[in-house]
Protein backbone atom coordinates (compact mmCIF):
# COMPACT_ATOMS: atom_id res chain seq x y z
CA UNK A 1 0.00 0.00 0.00
CA UNK A 2 2.75 2.33 1.09
CA UNK A 3 5.68 3.39 -0.90
CA UNK A 4 9.18 1.59 -0.11
CA UNK A 5 11.37 4.43 1.52
CA UNK A 6 15.12 3.90 0.52
CA UNK A 7 17.88 4.33 2.89
CA UNK A 8 19.15 7.70 2.26
CA UNK A 9 22.39 10.22 3.13
CA UNK A 10 21.20 13.22 4.42
CA UNK A 11 23.11 16.82 6.24
CA UNK A 12 19.56 18.33 6.58
CA UNK A 13 16.03 16.51 7.03
CA UNK A 14 12.86 18.00 5.71
CA UNK A 15 10.06 16.29 6.93
CA UNK A 16 8.63 14.40 3.94
CA UNK A 17 4.59 13.56 5.02
CA UNK A 18 4.51 9.86 4.36
CA UNK A 19 3.94 6.83 6.50
CA UNK A 20 7.49 5.49 6.50
CA UNK A 21 11.14 6.07 8.41
CA UNK A 22 14.02 7.57 6.32
CA UNK A 23 17.64 5.94 7.75
CA UNK A 24 19.95 8.57 8.45
CA UNK A 25 23.50 8.28 8.29
CA UNK A 26 24.10 9.84 11.36
CA UNK A 27 24.10 13.48 13.25
CA UNK A 28 26.29 15.47 11.05
CA UNK A 29 24.34 18.11 10.47
CA UNK A 30 26.26 21.55 9.65
CA UNK A 31 27.72 23.41 11.93
CA UNK A 32 25.40 26.44 12.82
CA UNK A 33 27.93 28.29 14.39
CA UNK A 34 31.20 27.59 15.17
CA UNK A 35 33.58 30.46 16.85
CA UNK A 36 34.14 29.51 20.34
CA UNK A 37 33.49 33.12 21.87
CA UNK A 38 32.12 34.12 24.66
CA UNK A 39 28.17 33.99 24.13
CA UNK A 40 26.31 36.84 25.59
CA UNK A 41 24.00 39.22 25.26
CA UNK A 42 22.78 42.69 27.04
CA UNK A 43 20.17 42.27 28.96
CA UNK A 44 17.50 44.51 28.66
CA UNK A 45 14.66 45.58 30.86
CA UNK A 46 12.06 44.07 29.82
CA UNK A 47 8.72 44.60 31.20
CA UNK A 48 5.78 41.96 30.34
CA UNK A 49 2.47 44.11 30.58
CA UNK A 50 0.37 41.26 29.09
CA UNK A 51 -0.81 40.74 25.83
CA UNK A 52 -0.49 43.81 23.48
CA UNK A 53 -1.14 43.98 19.64
CA UNK A 54 1.53 45.28 16.90
CA UNK A 55 5.39 44.91 16.57
CA UNK A 56 7.32 42.94 14.62
CA UNK A 57 9.60 39.90 14.84
CA UNK A 58 12.33 38.33 12.96
CA UNK A 59 12.95 34.78 11.61
CA UNK A 60 15.60 33.24 9.76
CA UNK A 61 15.35 31.80 6.33
CA UNK A 62 17.92 30.36 3.64
CA UNK A 63 16.60 31.52 0.21
CA UNK A 64 13.23 30.27 -0.36
CA UNK A 65 12.74 27.68 -3.54
CA UNK A 66 9.14 28.78 -4.42
CA UNK A 67 6.80 30.49 -2.17
CA UNK A 68 4.06 27.62 -3.32
CA UNK A 69 3.77 26.05 0.01
CA UNK A 70 3.37 22.32 -1.23
CA UNK A 71 5.97 22.88 -3.63
CA UNK A 72 8.50 23.94 -1.53
CA UNK A 73 11.70 21.62 -0.75
CA UNK A 74 13.12 24.42 2.29
CA UNK A 75 12.30 23.58 5.76
CA UNK A 76 12.68 27.14 6.78
CA UNK A 77 9.33 28.16 4.20
CA UNK A 78 7.82 25.27 4.45
CA UNK A 79 7.13 25.95 8.48
CA UNK A 80 7.08 29.59 8.03
CA UNK A 81 4.07 29.51 4.63
CA UNK A 82 2.21 27.74 7.44
CA UNK A 83 1.49 31.39 9.09
CA UNK A 84 0.04 32.38 5.56
CA UNK A 85 -1.54 29.02 4.40
CA UNK A 86 -3.87 26.40 6.59
CA UNK A 87 -4.62 22.65 5.74
CA UNK A 88 -7.80 20.68 6.29
CA UNK A 89 -6.58 19.11 9.41
CA UNK A 90 -3.68 19.86 11.75
CA UNK A 91 -2.24 17.83 14.55
CA UNK A 92 -2.02 18.70 18.15
CA UNK A 93 0.57 18.60 20.99
CA UNK A 94 -0.90 14.51 21.55
CA UNK A 95 0.12 13.70 17.72
CA UNK A 96 -3.66 13.67 17.83
CA UNK A 97 -5.25 15.25 14.42
CA UNK A 98 -7.51 17.88 14.83
CA UNK A 99 -10.10 19.79 12.51
CA UNK A 100 -8.44 22.78 11.05
CA UNK A 101 -9.94 24.13 7.59
CA UNK A 102 -11.84 20.89 7.87
CA UNK A 103 -14.99 21.30 10.36
CA UNK A 104 -15.14 17.55 10.75
CA UNK A 105 -14.85 14.20 8.87
CA UNK A 106 -16.55 11.11 8.90
CA UNK A 107 -15.58 7.21 7.31
CA UNK A 108 -17.60 4.50 5.83
CA UNK A 109 -17.38 1.33 7.82
CA UNK A 110 -14.82 -0.06 5.70
CA UNK A 111 -12.59 3.06 6.08
CA UNK A 112 -12.32 3.68 2.62
CA UNK A 113 -14.41 6.41 2.10
CA UNK A 114 -13.95 9.84 3.98
CA UNK A 115 -16.11 12.85 4.14
CA UNK A 116 -14.72 16.01 4.78
CA UNK A 117 -16.97 18.50 5.99
CA UNK A 118 -15.59 22.25 5.33
CA UNK A 119 -16.26 24.91 7.56
CA UNK A 120 -18.32 28.01 7.03
CA UNK A 121 -17.13 31.89 6.67
CA UNK A 122 -13.52 30.87 6.05
CA UNK A 123 -11.64 33.17 3.53
CA UNK A 124 -9.02 33.59 1.44
CA UNK A 125 -6.95 37.06 1.93
CA UNK A 126 -8.29 38.49 -1.11
CA UNK A 127 -11.83 38.06 -0.29
CA UNK A 128 -12.95 34.91 -2.22
CA UNK A 129 -14.45 32.12 -0.47
CA UNK A 130 -13.09 29.01 1.03
CA UNK A 131 -14.74 26.42 -1.10
CA UNK A 132 -14.09 22.14 -2.16
CA UNK A 133 -12.72 23.26 -5.38
CA UNK A 134 -9.86 24.90 -3.67
CA UNK A 135 -9.38 21.38 -2.09
CA UNK A 136 -9.45 19.30 -5.24
CA UNK A 137 -6.93 21.93 -7.04
CA UNK A 138 -4.76 21.02 -4.27
CA UNK A 139 -4.42 17.60 -4.52
CA UNK A 140 -4.38 18.03 -8.20
CA UNK A 141 -1.16 19.83 -8.01
CA UNK A 142 0.65 17.75 -5.34
CA UNK A 143 -1.04 14.46 -7.95
CA UNK A 144 0.65 16.09 -11.08
CA UNK A 145 3.82 17.34 -10.01
CA UNK A 146 5.86 14.33 -9.92
CA UNK A 147 8.51 13.88 -6.75
CA UNK A 148 8.20 18.33 -6.92
CA UNK A 149 5.86 18.25 -4.22
CA UNK A 150 7.27 16.75 -0.83
CA UNK A 151 3.94 15.71 -0.05
CA UNK A 152 3.08 13.39 -2.81
CA UNK A 153 3.46 10.35 -0.69
CA UNK A 154 0.66 11.62 1.91
CA UNK A 155 -2.36 11.04 -1.05
CA UNK A 156 -0.72 7.69 -2.92
CA UNK A 157 -3.36 5.55 -1.23
CA UNK A 158 -6.04 7.78 -2.20
CA UNK A 159 -7.98 6.24 -5.38
CA UNK A 160 -10.32 8.93 -6.07
CA UNK A 161 -11.18 12.23 -4.97
CA UNK A 162 -14.47 14.64 -5.66
CA UNK A 163 -16.32 17.69 -4.98
CA UNK A 164 -19.90 16.98 -3.74
CA UNK A 165 -20.62 20.28 -3.13
CA UNK A 166 -18.87 23.84 -2.17
CA UNK A 167 -18.37 22.59 1.37
CA UNK A 168 -18.30 18.50 1.07
CA UNK A 169 -14.90 16.93 -0.60
CA UNK A 170 -14.69 12.88 -0.55
CA UNK A 171 -11.92 10.63 -1.27
CA UNK A 172 -11.68 7.09 -1.43
CA UNK A 173 -8.67 4.86 -0.42
CA UNK A 174 -6.95 1.95 -2.37
CA UNK A 175 -6.81 0.00 1.22
CA UNK A 176 -8.37 1.14 4.55
CA UNK A 177 -5.94 3.29 6.68
CA UNK A 178 -6.83 4.70 9.93
CA UNK A 179 -4.39 7.61 9.70
CA UNK A 180 -5.60 9.34 6.57
CA UNK A 181 -6.62 12.43 8.86
CA UNK A 182 -3.37 12.42 9.78
CA UNK A 183 -1.92 12.87 5.99
CA UNK A 184 -4.16 15.58 5.08
CA UNK A 185 -1.59 17.78 7.50
CA UNK A 186 -0.62 19.76 4.01
CA UNK A 187 -1.20 23.13 3.17
CA UNK A 188 -4.30 23.91 0.55
CA UNK A 189 -4.04 26.32 -1.96
CA UNK A 190 -6.24 28.59 -3.84
CA UNK A 191 -7.62 26.99 -7.14
CA UNK A 192 -6.37 28.65 -10.40
CA UNK A 193 -9.95 28.76 -11.73
CA UNK A 194 -10.75 31.16 -8.98
CA UNK A 195 -8.66 33.92 -10.21
CA UNK A 196 -10.30 36.79 -12.37
CA UNK A 197 -9.15 37.78 -16.02
CA UNK A 198 -5.42 36.80 -16.70
CA UNK A 199 -6.15 35.31 -12.96
CA UNK A 200 -5.93 38.29 -10.91
CA UNK A 201 -2.29 39.53 -11.66
CA UNK A 202 -1.07 36.68 -13.10
CA UNK A 203 2.10 36.51 -10.86
CA UNK A 204 -0.29 35.87 -8.05
CA UNK A 205 -0.39 32.39 -9.57
CA UNK A 206 2.71 31.73 -11.77
CA UNK A 207 6.08 32.27 -12.56
CA UNK A 208 5.70 35.89 -13.57
CA UNK A 209 3.04 38.36 -16.22
CA UNK A 210 5.05 37.30 -19.39
CA UNK A 211 5.21 34.04 -18.85
CA UNK A 212 1.59 33.34 -18.02
CA UNK A 213 0.19 35.58 -21.18
CA UNK A 214 2.17 33.54 -23.28
CA UNK A 215 0.85 30.35 -21.58
CA UNK A 216 -2.27 31.49 -21.10
CA UNK A 217 -3.11 28.85 -18.93
CA UNK A 218 -5.95 27.73 -16.99
CA UNK A 219 -6.20 25.98 -13.50
CA UNK A 220 -7.21 23.08 -14.92
CA UNK A 221 -4.55 22.85 -17.38
CA UNK A 222 -2.12 24.20 -14.10
CA UNK A 223 -3.59 21.19 -12.23
CA UNK A 224 -3.29 18.55 -14.95
CA UNK A 225 0.31 18.97 -14.85
CA UNK A 226 0.99 21.09 -18.14
CA UNK A 227 1.67 24.68 -15.90
CA UNK A 228 3.36 22.73 -13.07
CA UNK A 229 6.13 25.35 -13.79
CA UNK A 230 3.91 27.88 -13.49
CA UNK A 231 2.97 26.70 -9.62
CA UNK A 232 6.58 26.85 -8.58
CA UNK A 233 8.27 29.67 -9.80
CA UNK A 234 9.57 32.38 -7.04
CA UNK A 235 7.33 35.13 -8.33
CA UNK A 236 3.86 33.00 -7.08
CA UNK A 237 2.70 35.08 -4.41
CA UNK A 238 0.73 33.20 -1.39
CA UNK A 239 -2.90 34.08 -1.13
CA UNK A 240 -4.07 31.92 1.72
CA UNK A 241 -6.38 31.58 4.82
CA UNK A 242 -4.38 31.51 7.49
CA UNK A 243 -3.31 34.71 10.88
CA UNK A 244 -0.62 36.09 8.49
CA UNK A 245 -1.19 37.81 4.79
CA UNK A 246 2.04 37.39 2.71
CA UNK A 247 2.92 41.29 1.87
CA UNK A 248 6.07 40.96 -0.39
CA UNK A 249 8.94 39.18 -1.08
CA UNK A 250 12.58 41.15 -1.89
CA UNK A 251 15.30 38.59 -3.26
CA UNK A 252 18.09 37.82 -1.17
CA UNK A 253 16.76 40.02 1.18
CA UNK A 254 13.24 39.24 3.39
CA UNK A 255 9.71 38.18 3.10
CA UNK A 256 7.42 40.24 4.85
CA UNK A 257 4.03 38.79 6.29
CA UNK A 258 1.21 40.91 8.05
CA UNK A 259 -1.40 39.88 10.51
CA UNK A 260 -5.01 38.82 9.51
CA UNK A 261 -7.87 41.00 11.18
CA UNK A 262 -10.08 39.08 9.03
CA UNK A 263 -8.79 35.88 10.15
CA UNK A 264 -11.72 33.38 10.76
CA UNK A 265 -9.90 31.99 13.83
CA UNK A 266 -8.92 34.98 15.38
CA UNK A 267 -11.67 37.03 15.60
CA UNK A 268 -12.54 38.30 19.18
CA UNK A 269 -10.46 35.18 20.69
CA UNK A 270 -7.67 37.47 22.01
CA UNK A 271 -7.63 37.83 26.21
CA UNK A 272 -9.37 41.17 26.08
CA UNK A 273 -11.39 40.50 22.61
CA UNK A 274 -9.58 41.65 20.39
CA UNK A 275 -8.64 39.47 17.12
CA UNK A 276 -5.74 37.22 17.35
CA UNK A 277 -2.52 37.61 15.97
CA UNK A 278 -1.23 39.91 18.59
CA UNK A 279 1.91 40.73 16.48
CA UNK A 280 1.06 42.93 13.42
CA UNK A 281 4.33 41.69 11.55
CA UNK A 282 6.87 38.81 10.61
CA UNK A 283 10.10 39.91 8.67
CA UNK A 284 11.84 36.85 7.10
CA UNK A 285 15.21 37.69 6.78
CA UNK A 286 16.71 35.92 3.72
CA UNK A 287 20.29 34.37 4.42
CA UNK A 288 22.42 32.77 2.09
CA UNK A 289 23.71 29.59 4.25
CA UNK A 290 21.96 27.91 7.13
CA UNK A 291 24.84 28.04 8.93
CA UNK A 292 24.25 31.42 9.94
CA UNK A 293 21.63 30.88 12.06
CA UNK A 294 23.46 31.01 15.41
CA UNK A 295 25.10 34.06 14.44
CA UNK A 296 22.01 35.76 13.49
CA UNK A 297 20.40 35.03 16.22
CA UNK A 298 23.46 35.80 18.71
CA UNK A 299 23.88 39.07 16.94
CA UNK A 300 19.98 40.24 17.34
CA UNK A 301 19.31 40.03 13.74
CA UNK A 302 16.72 36.93 14.64
CA UNK A 303 13.91 36.79 17.46
CA UNK A 304 13.11 32.58 17.39
CA UNK A 305 15.58 29.48 15.82
CA UNK A 306 15.25 26.20 16.22
CA UNK A 307 18.19 24.20 16.45
CA UNK A 308 18.76 20.92 16.37
CA UNK A 309 20.71 18.24 18.76
CA UNK A 310 23.86 19.73 20.62
CA UNK A 311 23.69 22.93 18.65
CA UNK A 312 21.54 24.43 21.38
CA UNK A 313 23.33 23.35 23.89
CA UNK A 314 25.95 26.31 24.29
CA UNK A 315 22.74 28.29 24.81
CA UNK A 316 21.26 26.62 27.78
CA UNK A 317 20.41 28.09 31.12
CA UNK A 318 21.55 31.30 29.41
CA UNK A 319 18.89 34.30 31.48
CA UNK A 320 19.10 36.35 28.58
CA UNK A 321 16.83 34.35 26.57
CA UNK A 322 13.86 31.87 26.60
CA UNK A 323 15.04 28.34 25.47
CA UNK A 324 12.28 25.09 25.22
CA UNK A 325 13.15 21.59 24.59
CA UNK A 326 11.25 19.47 22.78
CA UNK A 327 11.64 15.72 21.67
CA UNK A 328 12.89 15.31 17.55
CA UNK A 329 11.66 13.41 15.18
CA UNK A 330 14.98 11.23 15.04
CA UNK A 331 15.01 8.15 16.64
CA UNK A 332 18.11 6.15 17.62
CA UNK A 333 18.23 2.52 17.73
CA UNK A 334 20.66 -0.63 17.32
CA UNK A 335 19.03 -3.45 14.86
CA UNK A 336 19.39 -7.14 15.35
CA UNK A 337 19.88 -9.44 12.54
CA UNK A 338 17.09 -12.08 13.90
CA UNK A 339 19.34 -15.08 11.72
CA UNK A 340 22.03 -14.83 13.51
CA UNK A 341 22.72 -17.74 15.43
CA UNK A 342 22.98 -15.93 18.65
CA UNK A 343 20.88 -13.03 18.22
CA UNK A 344 18.06 -15.36 16.92
CA UNK A 345 18.02 -16.78 20.78
CA UNK A 346 15.05 -14.28 22.25
CA UNK A 347 16.61 -14.69 26.02
CA UNK A 348 20.10 -13.13 24.90
CA UNK A 349 18.10 -9.86 22.93
CA UNK A 350 16.40 -9.49 26.29
CA UNK A 351 19.34 -9.76 28.15
CA UNK A 352 20.80 -7.15 26.05
CA UNK A 353 17.47 -5.09 26.74
CA UNK A 354 17.48 -5.75 30.71
CA UNK A 355 21.48 -4.38 30.53
CA UNK A 356 21.38 -1.25 28.37
CA UNK A 357 20.88 1.66 30.46
CA UNK A 358 19.70 4.49 28.10
CA UNK A 359 19.09 6.84 31.08
CA UNK A 360 23.06 6.51 32.08
CA UNK A 361 23.73 6.82 28.60
CA UNK A 362 22.19 9.67 27.92
CA UNK A 363 23.01 11.09 31.26
CA UNK A 364 27.24 10.80 30.33
CA UNK A 365 27.54 11.52 26.57
CA UNK A 366 24.60 13.87 25.77
CA UNK A 367 23.20 15.31 29.07
CA UNK A 368 19.35 16.53 28.09
CA UNK A 369 19.98 16.05 24.42
CA UNK A 370 17.65 13.09 23.98
CA UNK A 371 14.77 11.66 25.60
CA UNK A 372 14.60 7.65 26.24
CA UNK A 373 12.36 5.76 24.45
CA UNK A 374 12.03 2.33 22.99
CA UNK A 375 9.87 2.84 20.22
CA UNK A 376 9.61 4.74 16.78
CA UNK A 377 6.99 6.70 18.73
CA UNK A 378 7.47 10.08 20.28
CA UNK A 379 6.94 9.37 23.98
CA UNK A 380 4.28 11.30 25.80
CA UNK A 381 1.84 11.23 22.37
CA UNK A 382 -1.52 9.84 22.46
CA UNK A 383 -0.41 6.41 21.24
CA UNK A 384 2.52 6.20 23.69
CA UNK A 385 1.70 8.39 27.03
CA UNK A 386 4.87 7.07 28.52
CA UNK A 387 8.53 7.50 28.66
CA UNK A 388 8.60 4.39 31.02
CA UNK A 389 11.23 1.62 29.74
CA UNK A 390 9.29 -1.79 29.99
CA UNK A 391 12.35 -3.60 30.20
CA UNK A 392 14.03 -2.06 33.13
CA UNK A 393 17.45 -2.49 33.65
CA UNK A 394 18.31 -5.51 35.79
CA UNK A 395 21.23 -7.60 35.75
CA UNK A 396 20.14 -10.38 37.74
CA UNK A 397 17.45 -10.76 35.15
CA UNK A 398 19.90 -10.29 32.48
CA UNK A 399 22.40 -12.79 33.76
CA UNK A 400 19.66 -15.80 34.96
CA UNK A 401 18.38 -15.24 30.97
CA UNK A 402 21.78 -15.82 29.69
CA UNK A 403 22.25 -19.22 32.12
CA UNK A 404 18.74 -20.15 31.55
CA UNK A 405 19.52 -20.67 27.55
CA UNK A 406 22.30 -22.68 28.29
CA UNK A 407 25.70 -20.33 28.27
CA UNK A 408 28.20 -20.82 30.37
CA UNK A 409 31.79 -20.57 31.06
CA UNK A 410 34.56 -22.13 29.72
CA UNK A 411 37.78 -22.89 31.41
CA UNK A 412 38.97 -19.54 29.97
CA UNK A 413 36.09 -17.74 31.86
CA UNK A 414 34.59 -16.58 28.49
CA UNK A 415 30.85 -17.26 27.92
CA UNK A 416 30.16 -19.99 25.39
CA UNK A 417 28.11 -23.07 24.57
CA UNK A 418 27.48 -25.91 21.39
CA UNK A 419 25.19 -24.33 18.58
CA UNK A 420 25.31 -27.26 16.33
CA UNK A 421 28.99 -28.71 15.90
CA UNK A 422 30.20 -25.20 17.54
CA UNK A 423 31.35 -24.34 20.99
CA UNK A 424 30.70 -20.27 20.38
CA UNK A 425 31.57 -17.58 22.17
CA UNK A 426 28.47 -15.04 23.33
CA UNK A 427 30.46 -12.18 21.40
CA UNK A 428 28.42 -10.28 19.02
CA UNK A 429 29.80 -7.45 16.28
CA UNK A 430 28.46 -4.34 16.37
CA UNK A 431 28.37 -1.95 13.14
CA UNK A 432 28.61 2.02 13.34
CA UNK A 433 29.24 4.32 11.00
CA UNK A 434 32.74 6.05 11.19
CA UNK A 435 32.25 9.56 11.19
CA UNK A 436 29.15 9.64 13.95
CA UNK A 437 31.24 10.59 16.94
CA UNK A 438 27.99 10.38 18.94
CA UNK A 439 27.29 6.80 17.90
CA UNK A 440 30.83 5.39 18.60
CA UNK A 441 30.39 6.72 22.12
CA UNK A 442 27.41 5.42 22.93
CA UNK A 443 28.42 2.41 21.30
CA UNK A 444 31.55 2.46 23.04
CA UNK A 445 29.23 2.62 26.29
CA UNK A 446 27.05 -0.23 25.63
CA UNK A 447 29.81 -2.62 24.98
CA UNK A 448 31.22 -1.85 28.60
CA UNK A 449 27.73 -2.31 29.77
CA UNK A 450 27.09 -5.64 28.06
CA UNK A 451 30.64 -7.02 29.15
CA UNK A 452 29.17 -6.91 32.58
CA UNK A 453 27.12 -9.68 31.84
CA UNK A 454 29.80 -11.57 29.91
CA UNK A 455 28.43 -10.26 26.52
CA UNK A 456 31.45 -9.57 24.93
CA UNK A 457 31.03 -6.66 21.93
CA UNK A 458 33.27 -5.47 19.06
CA UNK A 459 33.14 -2.39 18.02
CA UNK A 460 33.29 -2.35 13.62
CA UNK A 461 33.58 0.97 12.54
CA UNK A 462 33.10 1.16 8.91
CA UNK A 463 32.44 3.46 6.60
CA UNK A 464 28.74 4.24 5.89
CA UNK A 465 28.76 3.01 2.41
CA UNK A 466 30.04 -0.26 3.82
CA UNK A 467 27.66 -0.19 6.78
CA UNK A 468 24.72 0.15 4.49
CA UNK A 469 25.92 -2.55 2.07
CA UNK A 470 26.13 -5.39 5.04
CA UNK A 471 22.95 -4.25 5.87
CA UNK A 472 21.16 -4.80 2.62
CA UNK A 473 23.32 -8.49 2.45
CA UNK A 474 22.00 -9.40 5.47
CA UNK A 475 26.06 -9.71 7.00
CA UNK A 476 25.66 -8.00 10.37
CA UNK A 477 24.97 -8.82 14.33
CA UNK A 478 24.18 -5.82 15.20
CA UNK A 479 24.24 -2.41 13.65
CA UNK A 480 23.43 0.98 15.09
CA UNK A 481 20.77 2.72 13.21
CA UNK A 482 18.51 5.98 13.21
CA UNK A 483 15.48 7.07 11.59
CA UNK A 484 13.77 10.35 11.22
CA UNK A 485 9.97 9.23 12.08
CA UNK A 486 6.85 11.02 10.31
CA UNK A 487 3.51 12.53 12.05
CA UNK A 488 1.94 9.38 11.05
CA UNK A 489 2.11 6.88 14.29
CA UNK A 490 2.52 3.80 12.43
CA UNK A 491 5.36 1.67 13.11
CA UNK A 492 4.88 -1.26 10.32
CA UNK A 493 7.89 0.19 8.98
CA UNK A 494 10.04 -1.46 10.97
CA UNK A 495 7.95 -4.37 12.25
CA UNK A 496 5.58 -5.66 9.57
CA UNK A 497 6.82 -8.72 8.26
CA UNK A 498 5.74 -7.12 4.66
CA UNK A 499 8.41 -4.93 5.57
CA UNK A 500 11.28 -7.25 5.36
CA UNK A 501 12.11 -7.84 2.09
CA UNK A 502 12.45 -4.55 0.74
CA UNK A 503 11.00 -2.18 3.37
CA UNK A 504 12.97 -1.19 6.70
CA UNK A 505 12.53 -4.10 8.79
CA UNK A 506 15.93 -5.04 8.43
CA UNK A 507 16.17 -7.39 11.76
CA UNK A 508 13.77 -9.82 9.47
CA UNK A 509 11.20 -10.07 12.24
CA UNK A 510 8.14 -11.79 11.80
CA UNK A 511 5.22 -12.75 14.43
CA UNK A 512 2.02 -13.39 13.16
CA UNK A 513 0.16 -11.69 16.42
CA UNK A 514 2.42 -8.51 15.28
CA UNK A 515 1.13 -8.13 11.88
CA UNK A 516 -2.43 -8.66 13.13
CA UNK A 517 -2.44 -5.80 15.37
CA UNK A 518 -0.47 -3.40 13.18
CA UNK A 519 -3.61 -4.25 10.49
CA UNK A 520 -6.17 -4.09 13.27
CA UNK A 521 -4.38 -0.08 13.85
CA UNK A 522 -4.70 0.68 10.23
CA UNK A 523 -8.18 -0.50 10.29
CA UNK A 524 -9.71 1.21 13.68
CA UNK A 525 -11.11 4.50 13.46
CA UNK A 526 -11.85 5.00 17.44
CA UNK A 527 -8.87 6.19 18.66
CA UNK A 528 -9.14 4.27 22.49
CA UNK A 529 -9.45 1.24 20.44
CA UNK A 530 -6.19 1.68 18.25
CA UNK A 531 -4.57 2.84 21.85
CA UNK A 532 -5.52 -0.46 23.43
CA UNK A 533 -4.05 -2.62 20.54
CA UNK A 534 -0.78 -0.68 20.22
CA UNK A 535 -0.82 -1.52 23.73
CA UNK A 536 -1.03 -5.36 23.25
CA UNK A 537 1.18 -5.11 19.73
CA UNK A 538 3.88 -2.89 22.16
CA UNK A 539 3.77 -5.93 25.21
CA UNK A 540 4.09 -8.34 22.33
CA UNK A 541 7.02 -6.49 20.93
CA UNK A 542 8.86 -6.26 24.44
CA UNK A 543 9.16 -9.79 24.85
CA UNK A 544 10.37 -10.21 21.77
CA UNK A 545 12.74 -7.50 21.37
CA UNK A 546 13.86 -7.30 17.41
CA UNK A 547 15.15 -4.10 18.18
CA UNK A 548 16.54 -1.98 21.12
CA UNK A 549 15.33 1.56 21.09
CA UNK A 550 17.45 3.63 22.58
CA UNK A 551 16.16 7.40 22.61
CA UNK A 552 15.32 10.51 20.43
CA UNK A 553 17.60 13.27 20.35
CA UNK A 554 16.24 16.65 21.77
CA UNK A 555 15.76 20.21 19.31
CA UNK A 556 15.11 23.39 20.79
CA UNK A 557 13.36 26.65 19.84
CA UNK A 558 15.11 29.82 21.79
CA UNK A 559 13.41 32.93 21.72
CA UNK A 560 14.28 36.60 22.28
CA UNK A 561 13.40 37.87 25.81
CA UNK A 562 11.03 40.34 24.35
CA UNK A 563 8.62 37.66 22.95
CA UNK A 564 6.26 36.44 25.75
CA UNK A 565 2.81 34.44 25.83
CA UNK A 566 2.60 30.25 25.19
CA UNK A 567 6.16 29.28 24.13
CA UNK A 568 5.47 25.45 23.70
CA UNK A 569 7.25 23.88 20.99
CA UNK A 570 6.98 20.39 19.68
CA UNK A 571 7.64 17.78 17.82
CA UNK A 572 4.89 18.72 15.08
CA UNK A 573 4.17 21.82 16.44
CA UNK A 574 7.10 23.98 15.97
CA UNK A 575 5.29 27.13 16.43
CA UNK A 576 2.60 26.14 18.79
CA UNK A 577 0.00 29.18 19.61
CA UNK A 578 2.34 31.78 17.85
CA UNK A 579 -0.58 33.89 16.87
CA UNK A 580 -0.74 34.22 20.88
CA UNK A 581 2.56 35.73 21.32
CA UNK A 582 3.56 39.16 22.27
CA UNK A 583 5.75 41.40 22.27
CA UNK A 584 6.97 43.30 25.68
CA UNK A 585 9.63 46.15 25.79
Amino acid sequence: MLKKAVLIIMLFVINVYITSCNFYMDNIYEDIDNDDEQLGFVVDDIVDMGPVKGGQINLFSTPPDTLNPVLTKNAYIKDYLAFVFESLVELDKKQKPVPLLAENWEVSEDLLVWTFRLRDNVYWHDGTPFTSEDVKFTFDLILNSGDDSIYKGNIENIESYYVENDKIFKIKLFEPDSFTPERLIFPIIKSAAKFTGDMGNAEDLAAGEDELEDNNMEGEEIAAGEGIEAATGIDFKPIGTGPYVFKEYKKDEYILLESNEKWWKGIGEGEKGENLPYISRINIKIFKKNSSVGDAFQSNKVDVVHMSRAAWIRYNGRMDITLKRYPSNEFEFIAFNLSNDILKETEIRKAIAYTVDRTKIINDIMPGEAVASEFPVIPDTWMYDTNVISNEVSLEKARALISESGWEENRNGVLSKRIGWRNVPLELELLVNNDNDTRIKVAEEIKKQLSSVGITVNINKVKWDELNKRVKDGKFDMVFLGCTITPVADISFLYSSKEIEDGFNIAGYSREAVDSYLELILKENDYSRKKAYFTNLRNIINQDVPYLGLYFYNDAALYNKKIKGILNPGTWTKYEDYTRWYLSF
